[in-house]
């Protein structure tokens, strides 16, 4: 299979209805994915997504619970986790106060810990998606760094996200390098530059098409590829007006021909 999967984040104006799901989809699966990365709404039914995916051939990668309905929806999750063959559940960002304090952090970690204990039992795991503001300082440590140092690592793992990584200070090839055990999937994320803002202190980072930006793509393919990574989901928050399928066959015609499938 393809290793190339996308985050729906990024087509999220073009699947609020089933209908549009599958229209979607079938697009995608024009382009040439295999694998997706969808978080079903309560709105939808989780039987008739996988029909919609079966039907284009393509695999959801994880499913998706908000992380403070996770205890009351583990079955649930369980349920879908089988119905989508998958072992991971992706969660959303740790709880916005929280994140003031690393006695905040840890909290978070130890009601991960405690919330996946089901999950765990049944060979599932968590997958935490964090972003730049997870790489706040609290003396010699960071809010990420909390997080993994305090979270079962047989329960929970990360995406890293190479964006994020970058705009929060890190070197995404050293960071992979460094947390290689915490992680099977990877957010492919370009970081990029606009145009200069009012100041010369202006930092106008902005989003972009993989191998549209600035980012080492060969050193961070090298790292995935040493570590086994099973999923490379684009990612693309905002495309700035520029067609969101058009930036999503860009950054998988990029992977592509960098050789993340070889």
């Amino acid at each position: 299979m393809n290793k190339i999967s996308l985050q729906m984040y990024t087509m999220r104006n073009f699947t609020s209805t089933t209908a549009d799901l599958e229209k979607t989809v079938e697009r995608l699966s024009g382009i040439g994915f295999e694998m997706l990365q969808y978080s079903i709404p309560k709105t939808m039914d989780a039987k008739e997504v996988k029909r919609i995916f079966d039907k284009n051939n393509m695999k959801n990668d994880s499913v998706f619970c908000s992380v403070l309905d996770l205890e009351e929806r583990t079955a649930e999750m369980l349920n879908q986790c089988e119905l989508f063959d998958t072992n991971y559940v992706r969660i959303d960002a740790i709880p916005r106060g929280l994140t003031g304090s690393a006695s905040g952090y840890k909290m978070f970690a130890h009601y991960l810990n405690e919330a996946t204990a089901e999950l765990k039992r049944h060979g599932k795991k968590l997958l935490y998606h964090f972003h730049a503001f997870e790489f706040i300082r609290f003396g010699d440590t960071t809010g990420i760094e909390i997080i993994l140092s305090e979270t079962d690592p047989e329960a929970v793992e990360i995406i890293p996200d190479t964006h994020w990584i970058q705009s929060g200070g890190k070197s995404p090839k050293a960071f992979l390098e460094q947390y290689k055990d915490r992680y099977t999937y990877v957010h492919t994320k370009d970081f990029a530059l606009s145009k200069m803002g009012d100041t010369w202190e202006s930092r106008p980072i902005c989003f972009a098409p993989v191998g549209e930006g600035n980012l080492n793509w060969a050193e961070i393919l090298d790292v995935c590829k040493r570590n086994n990574v099973q999923s490379y989901a684009i990612e693309q928050d905002d495309c700035y007006g520029r067609d969101p399928f058009d930036c999503v066959e860009s950054s998988f015609n990029y992977l592509m021909k960098i050789g993340v499938n070889d």
